[in-house]
């Protein structure tokens, strides 16, 4: 009576270890190595893109000549206490500059409404604008994701 008892748990168990063996197995993954990312490769050279507007031109890409100025567009160790470096600029009308842009830990701009300068910089990259200063006046700068944390300056042009 036990034998008959026995004879099927023996038959399953025997069915359940095929069924492991043949279904599991095989060699331990290996665990992959952590690469570091690359960084991703630097945006193509923009071409000219700012209209002609009262008080500049500009263009993006390859400097051109004039005045080399650079902006930092920074958030120290990510503390979110935005702001450029410098934030009060001055010029001089007629004055060709080339900026380069430096942002540290995320995407920011460098915008001028009055002057029509809106330059994007992502995160960790920089770009650069040659810009021809042709208006006097004192001009609002400001980075459109973090005007509101405080990431604004002036740009005086005489």
């Amino acid at each position: 009576m036990v034998r008959r008892r026995l004879l099927p748990m023996a038959v399953v168990t025997s069915i359940v270890s095929i069924i492991l063996v043949a279904c599991g197995g095989g060699a331990a993954p290996v665990p992959a190595t952590a690469q570091p990312a690359s960084p991703p490769p630097p945006p193509p050279a923009a071409t000219p893109t700012a209209p002609a507007v009262p008080g500049g031109s500009g263009s993006s890409g390859a400097s051109t000549g004039g005045t080399q100025f650079e902006v930092t567009l920074a958030d120290p160790a990510g503390s979110g206490s935005y702001e450029f470096k410098p934030d009060n600029l001055t010029f001089k009308v007629g004055e060709t500059v080339t900026f380069t842009f430096n942002a540290q830990t995320e995407f920011h701009t460098f915008t001028v409404d009055d002057l029509g300068i809106d330059e994007p910089v992502d995160g960790g990259s920089s770009s650069t604008l040659t810009f021809t200063f042709d208006k006097a006046g004192t001009f609002e700068l400001i980075c459109i994701p973090h005007e509101a944390l405080g990431m604004v300056g002036t740009i005086t042009v005489q």
